[in-house]
């Protein structure tokens, strides 16, 4: 089935709870909250006649948000089985949106044999032309083809002081936000298991890798029912599946030696966030999707499998540099 059918199946069921939870309790403030989430969730319905997957994520967030303040207001019993349906909905929910983000994650933006960055490569001159679409940000040189923090501190810092969000894509870029903080108190627990690692930068993590699904694997959105599939394979090492969210987030972080870094600064941050997908797209002197999609400062070229990249396909995640700025703003 389609996702977004799946997502418009699973709000009509939702409904069907809500209805029957309506009919049966005597709390008049609860018939109240209920008759406003059903004709939320029925509004929400309409909105995904003409829903881009995209647009369907945000909805699909937003109808989660519904169903977590109708089981606010249920405050008396008798529920009969009622909190665990809709619970039983939001958990189905949830697993839409990481198939949803399955289908745009980018994949690992690893070089190709024989395309190993150069110290002071100098960008080719399509790379030099594509800069003269990018308007304004044709200012901010592209990316250089080397990978060590030193040589791209300063590249890291003026990428965050000029990058804006592409108009059009405001509410987008507030969807993955709203979802960060959202997710606050879980990030911070690993954050205290690792050395303070910033609670922000696992969230965003979170968000490219699983689509903020904490039913994936921090390293790549696999299921936690086993281990990792995807490349990093057979992660967790130790332990037995089914894992914790909290155990895999450790696992990954640990994995990329995150927990002994003391440097946090931004530009530390998109460095260690760009390292995490791969350098990939600087051979190519390509602004990485994976921190600058949705900015002003890219506009096409992705990896669309393992090794395989498009230089015309364009990403549909918000980029994490974009996130930060505005968690940080």
């Amino acid at each position: 089935m389609d996702p977004i059918e799946e997502l418009r199946f699973e709000i009509s069921r939702s409904i069907s709870t809500l209805r029957r939870r309506h009919a049966n309790t005597a709390d008049a403030k609860e018939k109240k909250a209920i008759i406003k989430t059903v004709e939320s969730l029925n509004g929400k319905l309409s909105m995904l006649n003409q829903a881009t997957l995209l647009d369907a994520a945000v909805t699909l967030s937003d109808a989660t948000q519904d169903l977590e303040q109708a089981i606010a207001a249920a405050k008396k019993g008798p529920f009969d089985g009622y909190l665990a349906a809709i619970e039983g909905h939001m958990d189905r929910l949830q697993m839409l949106s990481g198939e949803m983000h399955g289908r745009d994650r980018l994949p690992p933006a690893l070089e190709e044999k024989g395309e190993q960055p150069e110290r002071k490569s100098r960008a080719p001159a399509t790379a030099r032309g594509a800069a003269k679409t990018r308007g304004a940000a044709a200012a901010i040189p592209l990316p250089l083809a080397v990978k060590d923090y030193p040589s791209l501190e300063g590249e890291y810092q003026a990428y965050f002081n000029a990058c804006k969000v592409r108009p059009g894509n405001e509410g987008v870029v507030a969807y993955y936000v709203k979802k960060l903080n959202q997710g606050h108190a879980v990030y911070e627990q690993v954050s205290k298991d690792l050395n303070n690692i910033p609670w922000a930068f696992i969230g965003i993590i979170h968000g490219m890798e699983c689509g903020f699904n904490f039913a994936g694997h921090l390293h790549n959105g696999d299921p936690l029912t086993a281990r990792t599939v995807q490349v990093p394979a057979g992660r967790p090492v130790s332990g037995t599946p089914p894992f914790t969210w909290r155990q895999s987030a450790v696992d990954a972080l640990t994995m990329k030696g995150y927990h002994e870094v003391t440097d946090w600064s931004v530009p530390r941050m998109l460095y260690l966030l760009e390292k995490y997908n791969g350098f990939g797209y600087r051979v190519r002197h390509v602004p990485t999707p994976y921190l600058w999609s949705f900015s002003n400062l890219y506009e096409k070229g992705k990896f669309v499998k393992d090794g395989k990249f498009d230089s015309n396909a364009v990403s549909k995640q918000c980029g994490a540099a974009l996130m930060l700025k505005t968690v940080m703003a």
